[in-house]
């Protein structure tokens, strides 16, 4: 019986290599233009046939992620423009299958995209917005720049992408921001002048992306990059109005094109005339625009920075830097969060407004959550002591909430948006997990702080570790209690919470399912 495809599952249709070389060649003589050069032309069109190298950053919000500078420097070399970023020489790594990848000591991320968050200097202590945020390089970035403090609103249009995202911001142990989903000119409507630094990584043709992807070359087009160009002017509108007077905002594509980064600017000009200084990107030499271009644009946007893939072997960039000299007023503003530290909107209002697929599945009346009394933070903050000599961070604008079942660490910002904001999403890093009277220390609390506990723990051998990290138990090498949890160690590194099983001679590692790797390899 022949098989009804309508039902069965879909398979991308194979790209034909003929139409791919014509696609290519089109997207290249459309880069080409804005090379003077005929050296600089064959070499990038060399370069844009030959397999990306990988590259990664490093996390510093993971305290033994420092260690693995040596390595890195043997493996490969670093960024010009971010020290913590490196290029690396050897394409089979599987970095991904990496115990210091599970543990959250480095992100996957490609040289050119980098650039961004170095250009936008954020500073501990200020307010930054990452107002296209997935898959959350940059918000992780952004984070380390910070160093936990001050206020980071990590926001992202797609409810798709929300599972990766908040899972990269637990593994590399983010815990002052706040994540919203709305579209750009909607939140707008609530931020008014209020952000010291803004990201706009805007969503674009990817027309620098090549080398990694071919399958852009599918609906790539100039006319696709010019609709492309009426988003992003719209969103750079939007980010540029939620800066305050003074901040600094960045606007970057993984594009090259004129369409989506010069002509884009322009319309920012155009709607807030006067209030946008240029800034130089500084890190990145690239070869100038030809005069005949340059010549049609204002002489302040030479101080862009272009990542040409030939020059640094990456992917292609754009990245420019603006600083806001006044204020701005946006068209129908809902709210003011300048003011979100006064009373709170009518009780149920924010719920009321909140786009009704945020909601969380299991809340409500008649979820299992709200069966559960409240439990005291304080309650949960002072098992996690007692149980493992857990001493939080006290770091100013933090604290420490119950959330449902989950004990977070949160900026102290987030209880205001959580009432006044529709498109709050969480805020915050789970530390710990109430189940009936037991609370139950995140993976990242133990990757984290692990080093600094006086609980009980147990030294590991690398396979050992691989076991563990492949769901399996260990014997353990002499008797223990019954149902005894124990921290893991290997190394420098905290690896996970064990729990000895009934027998007293095994033990189990409580890995995260998205952790476990059944070829677990290792950086150094």
């Amino acid at each position: 019986m022949a098989m009804n495809n309508a039902t069965g599952p879909r398979r991308r249709k194979e790209p034909d290599p003929e139409q791919i070389r014509v696609r290519l060649e089109a997207l290249l003589s459309h880069q080409e233009q804005l090379l003077a050069d005929p050296a600089e032309r064959r070499a990038l069109r060399r370069v844009s046939v030959t397999p990306l190298p990988a590259a990664l950053r490093l996390n510093r919000l993971v305290p033994q992620a420092d260690s693995l500078r040596p390595v890195l420097a043997r493996l490969g070399q670093p960024v010009p423009w971010c020290s913590d970023a490196f290029t690396l020489t050897q394409p089979e790594l599987r970095l991904g299958h990496t115990l210091e990848y599970a543990l959250g000591a480095f992100y996957l991320q490609a040289a050119a995209t980098t650039l961004a968050v170095t250009a936008l200097d954020p500073q501990p202590g200020e307010r930054v917005l990452d107002l296209c945020a997935a898959p959350g390089g940059k918000a992780t970035q952004l984070a380390a720049a910070m160093d936990h403090r001050g206020l980071l609103v990590v926001n992202e249009m797609q409810r798709r992408r929300f599972p990766s995202l908040i899972g990269q911001l637990e593994r590399c142990g983010v815990r002052h921001e706040v994540v919203t989903k709305a579209p750009g000119p909607v939140l707008a409507r609530w931020f008014h002048n209020w952000f010291d630094r803004v990201l706009l990584d805007a969503p674009c043709s990817g027309d620098g992306i090549v080398r990694k992807d071919q399958q852009m070359l599918e609906y790539w087009s100039p006319e696709d990059a010019r609709r492309q160009a009426q988003t992003q002017v719209g969103l750079l509108r939007a980010a540029f109005h939620m800066l305050r007077p003074g901040g600094v905002l960045v606007y970057s594509t993984c594009s090259l094109s004129l369409e989506e980064n010069e002509e884009v600017l322009l319309g920012l000009f155009s709607h807030f005339p006067g209030l946008a200084e240029m800034l130089p990107v500084k890190g990145c030499d690239g070869p100038p625009l030809p005069a005949a271009i340059a010549s049609r644009y204002p002489a302040a946007l030479a101080r862009c920075a272009r990542v040409w893939p030939h020059r640094y072997d990456t992917e292609g960039a754009f990245v420019a830097c603006l600083r806001k000299t006044g204020p701005t007023e946006w068209p129908h503003p809902e709210g003011d969060a300048a003011t979100w530290g006064e009373a709170g909107p009518p009780d149920g209002l924010a719920t009321a407004m909140a786009p009704a697929p945020d909601r969380p599945r299991n809340s409500g009346p008649d979820s299992p959550e709200a069966e559960r009394p409240p439990v005291p933070a304080a309650a949960g903050q002072a098992w996690m002591q007692e149980r493992w000599g857990l001493d939080l961070p006290d770091l100013p604008g933090q604290t420490v909430v119950a959330r449902g079942k989950y004990l977070c660490l949160e900026p102290a910002d987030a209880e205001a948006m959580r009432r006044h904001l529709p498109y709050f999403v969480r805020g915050g890093m789970r530390i710990g997990r109430r189940h009936h009277n037991h609370w139950f220390l995140s993976h990242q609390s133990v990757v984290l702080w692990g080093r600094a506990m006086t609980a009980p723990r147990v030294e590991l051998a690398w396979e050992e570790v691989r076991a563990l990290f492949r769901g399996e138990s260990i014997p353990l090498p002499g008797p223990a209690v019954p149902r005894q949890e124990l921290l893991c160690t290997f190394g420098p590194w905290t690896v996970c919470r064990g729990q000895v099983e009934l027998d007293g001679c095994t033990l189990t590692g409580m890995v995260p399912l998205s952790h476990r790797r059944p070829d677990l390899t290792r950086l150094g």
